[in-house]
């Protein structure tokens, strides 16, 4: 009875320690994707205060500046997630690609579309925002549902392997009569 009783708190505890890793994982992947997107979204704001006070001149210089900064984040994240092959760094790394681009295509852009480069910040800060906001969705609820499927034990209760039963005979009475 005491070793049952043992086993059960045993099993509790593994299961507890489970979830807070599993909560731990979950938490750490969604604050770093907001605490990026934050970074993007503080940028974004104080582009824009800028943008009314600098000159072309300044604000040329503040874009290419900007734009190498990104740029050398990302390759610092992919580099970092080459060598530790974590998948999440890389992707960071490329969202950070793409953040230099879009900031390098702020001179060109708004004049081929004939919209104001503000109009364009205003854009591109929101379809960061919408992305990470789906990013953070979509990672939560993945992480959600391993964390349910690690609690099915159905596998292990239903084997694939088939049972092989040998044959009987019914009439085994008749033949021993023979």
């Amino acid at each position: 009875m005491i070793e049952i009783q043992e086993e059960k708190n045993t099993n509790k505890f593994q299961f507890k320690k489970i979830i807070n890793k599993i909560n731990e994982t979950v938490t750490g992947d969604v604050l770093a994707n907001l605490a990026y997107s934050s970074m993007i979204m503080i940028y974004f704001m104080f582009f824009n205060i800028q943008y009314e006070v600098l000159t072309e001149n300044i604000l040329s210089k503040y874009i290419n500046i900007s734009s190498m900064i990104f740029l050398g984040l990302a390759i610092i994240m992919i580099e970092i997630s080459y060598k530790k092959e974590k998948d999440s760094i890389f992707l960071y790394g490329v969202e950070f690609l793409l953040l230099a681009i879009f900031v390098l295509l702020i001179k060109h852009i708004p004049k081929l579309l004939d919209c104001n480069t503000q109009t364009y910040i205003l854009i591109g800060s929101y379809l960061f925002a919408i992305y990470y906001m789906l990013k953070s969705t979509v990672l939560y609820t993945k992480e959600r549902q391993e964390e349910l499927k690690s609690f099915i034990d159905i596998k292990e209760i239903v084997k694939d392997v088939p049972i092989k039963k040998a044959t009987k005979r019914k009439n085994k009475i008749k033949e021993e009569g023979k």
